[in-house]
């Protein structure tokens, strides 16, 4: 009887420990299958981001300007001229300063996009000075329709573009010396990408060609416009 007994008890110990090992068996399986798969989506999220870097690296490579166009795959922008201009009387302060680039675009993408888009996106305005450089902020402002001679272009570069045409558009930016814009004849278009806020490539470098001279117009009134070449 006590042999039975004893036989007994081994049989459940052994069987204790045989299910102990297949338990301990099947958790170390989970957690490998687990891990491998945390695994598996950590090596996809480093190949995306390494394709996405390589990617990056290529548009920018292939972006750049020639001569004075700024050539993409999407896209190019020819720059004609940069003016210097004097918005005389615009507040009850005074004069408001502007620079106004004349471009064309050529739309290459698959769908419309503005010039403006196209321009902010891979081009940003930089003040030449003495021993460094500084960005121009450029916001759109309320006096922008008193740039008379601009007008239809400054208003062109808000309509999109149809695939594989070119319009004639312009760029306009006020001057604000409360955030560091000063008098400078000497500008740089620098290319960079406006996601990761990164410059590359070498920028083109822009001389005013000339200042011009509005005179606010009043209500009842015609501005008149001086050129000095």
């Amino acid at each position: 009887m006590k042999k039975r007994y004893i036989l007994g008890a081994v049989g459940l110990v052994l069987l204790g420990l045989g299910t102990s090992a297949c338990s301990s068996k099947a958790d170390n399986s989970n957690n490998e299958q687990t891990n491998s798969k945390k695994a598996d989506k950590l090596e996809k999220k480093l190949n995306k981001a390494d394709k996405d870097a390589k990617k990056q690296s290529t548009e920018q490579t292939n972006n750049k300007f020639v001569g004075n166009t700024f050539k993409t795959n999407k896209g190019t922008i020819k720059i004609e001229r940069l003016t210097k201009v004097t918005l005389k009387n615009a507040t009850s302060d005074g004069d408001v300063h502007y620079v106004v680039i004349d471009a064309s675009f050529t739309n290459k993408s698959k769908k419309g996009v503005t010039p403006e888009d196209f321009f902010m996106d891979n081009l940003k305005l930089e003040q030449k000075l003495a021993k460094s450089s500084h960005e121009v902020g450029g916001e759109r402002s309320q006096f922008e329709d008193d740039l008379t001679p601009w007008k239809d272009k400054i208003n062109a570069k808000l309509d999109k573009v149809d695939p594989g045409q070119t319009v004639q558009f312009a760029m306009s930016y006020q001057l604000d010396k409360d955030d560091g814009d000063k008098d400078v004849d000497t500008y740089l278009l620098q290319p960079w990408n406006s996601d990761t806020m990164d410059t590359y490539g070498k920028p083109l470098k822009l001389t005013a060609s000339s200042t011009q001279t509005i005179t606010k117009p009043n209500d009842d009134s015609d501005s008149d416009t001086d050129t000095d070449d």
